[in-house]
């Protein structure tokens, strides 16, 4: 499954700033940090968190549709390096 711009979308607008796009059993899910540690995020993946993604558009969580675009894309290319 790739990342979507609507999934970084969904990242940045989380309603809470410790939030992390994890990839597991093959879906996206946008999740609390404080819950990764749990039993229904045993093997997930992390690809990104909110605050990463904000640092690499500068700083800002308002973003047009290509940046979107550029960071689900930049994702993807990190999770298929990674073998996922």
């Amino acid at each position: 499954m790739d990342i979507s711009a609507d999934d970084v979308r969904r990242l940045l607008t989380a309603g809470e700033t410790d939030t992390e796009l994890v990839l597991i059993e093959g879906r996206i899910e946008i999740v609390p940090a404080a819950e990764l540690a749990s039993a229904a995020y045993r093997g997930a993946l992390r690809v990104a968190s909110r605050d990463e993604i904000v640092q690499r558009i500068g700083g800002r969580e308002s973003v047009s549709a290509r940046e979107l675009e550029e960071q689900a894309e930049a994702l993807n290319t990190a999770v298929r390096n990674l073998g996922a």
